[in-house]
């Protein structure tokens, strides 16, 4: 990012945090041409709720099924249902999907449930029911909802939240899907990030919206490594805010005010300066949600990457491994202590050394990506 500073204004000044983002899709731009406009015709709502449905035939033998709401049911008129069916079981939860921007609501991408899934006393289960709130840009006239490429990592995060509610079968319904340790709660949704950044996966559901063509195998490789293009430095980041989070929620009394301990902080673990008068912790909303757990992102990421790296990186469409993830991660919810799951799945134990090296290899892992694209093996 310095050197393409110093190109653009040929002057060796110093890298502001207000050059990350320009910086960043500048290079999404230059190096690998990709640009929403041009992506997003390939990404219509349609195309990617088919490709979510295809996935999850393939790892677990369910089907996304549209089903007629009630009067009444719905809180607005264009949310709609979606029963999750399984080949042989049948019926396993219905998801709302609130997914159009519209005047009032919430501009939050989330997802939340409305009745978690339980054992009966009867041993019945009870079926879950979740909703999934975006805000995806509403059809129009001549065209269908079309996505750009970070609104489907979006879709498919959310879609992971979802599914992990879905597929979970515990004895009581405060720990079942996602009402599990933080620790823990992001791998599911993490882990559908990288499902929507292989050019394999991609190449099943991204086709133009008016000549059904599907989107090339260059524009596929230039967009799936422009995903994580300075992936060191975006790390790096997430670190400063685990750590931010832990200093304000930490030993009592602070010394100083907050924004004194933010320079403080950055000084040492971001590679940016602090900059004077600023107090961005106080639009940083996870540190009141998240409260002292925001670390569990750089947990969830590197579990999530040893869980792709193991089980879906040969074969993202494994039946055999969709039905080991499903039985032995997602079914247990918050019944089962994070560390003896993982533990148990990927038959090593999750210590902080562990955890590091997973992030540091996912670095490498998508720098190669992007080396790939940038040292011109793949023309762009």
């Amino acid at each position: 990012m310095n050197n393409m500073k110093r190109i653009e204004n040929a002057v060796n000044g110093p890298l502001g945090a207000w050059d990350v983002p320009y910086f960043t899709q500048k290079a999404k731009r230059d190096w690998f041409r990709v640009l929403s406009k041009e992506y997003s015709p390939y990404f219509s709502l349609g195309a990617c709720m088919d490709g979510l449905n295809m996935l999850f035939q393939s790892l677990y033998g369910i089907q996304l099924v549209n089903t007629e709401v009630t009067p009444g049911e719905c809180w607005y008129s264009d949310v709609y249902k979606l029963s999750v069916v399984h080949e042989t079981e049948g019926l396993l939860g219905y998801i709302y999907c609130d997914f159009y921007e519209r005047s009032g609501k919430p501009n939050q991408d989330c997802h939340f449930t409305i009745r978690g899934g339980r054992t009966l006393p009867d041993s019945s289960y009870q079926i879950p029911i979740v909703v999934l709130m975006l805000n995806l840009p509403v059809p129009r006239w001549s065209s269908p909802s079309l996505l750009s490429p970070s609104m489907v990592d979006n879709l498919f995060h959310e879609m992971g939240h979802a599914m992990h509610s879905m597929l979970a079968r515990t004895q009581y319904q405060h720990v079942t899907g996602t009402r599990c340790s933080t620790d823990f709660a992001e791998v599911p949704s993490v882990l559908m990030e990288y499902f929507a950044s292989d050019h394999r996966v991609l190449k099943k559901f991204a086709k133009h919206f008016q000549t059904n063509q599907p989107m090339s195998d260059d524009m596929l490789q230039r967009l799936c490594a422009s995903k994580n293009v300075f992936t060191a430095s975006e790390t790096q980041l997430q670190i400063f805010y685990a750590v931010i989070d832990q200093m304000y929620h930490g030993k009592h009394p602070l010394k100083g005010s907050t924004t004194e301990v933010l320079a403080e902080t950055q000084k040492s673990y971001y590679g940016l300066p602090y900059v004077l008068n600023t107090a961005w912790q106080l639009r940083f909303s996870h540190l009141v949600g998240y409260g002292a757990k925001y670390y569990s992102y750089l947990v969830s990421r590197a579990l999530a990457y040893s869980i792709w790296q193991t089980y879906f990186e040969k074969d993202p469409f494994s039946r055999e491994n969709g039905e080991k993830y499903r039985r032995e991660c997602l079914a247990h919810g918050g019944g089962k202590d994070p560390r003896d799951l993982i533990a148990d799945f990927l038959q090593v134990d999750p210590n902080p050394d562990v955890l590091a090296k997973s992030l540091v290899n996912e670095i490498d892992y998508h720098q190669g990506q992007v080396d790939l694209v940038i040292n011109k093996k793949i023309d762009i």
